[in-house]
């Protein structure tokens, strides 16, 4: 394991995106592996450039369990 010397700003950043109880380094490894939020970007920019929907509609494509 390595050690990294990261500001107070990038710190508190990193533990404000933590879940739970987990680590830091878990943190990382999450929010450095875009995969599932590049599709989900793509998904929505495409849902952008398509006519309008209605709301549920939108939340139907996305998955939104809001109802």
């Amino acid at each position: 394991m390595k050690k990294i010397v990261v500001s107070d700003a990038v710190y508190n950043e990193l533990c404000s995106r933590r879940r739970g109880r987990e680590s830091i380094s878990e943190t990382l490894l999450r929010e450095l592996k875009p995969v599932k939020k590049c599709e989900r970007r793509k998904e929505l920019e495409q849902l952008r450039k398509e006519p309008a929907i209605t709301q549920s509609e939108f939340e139907s494509r996305i998955g939104s369990d809001r109802t």
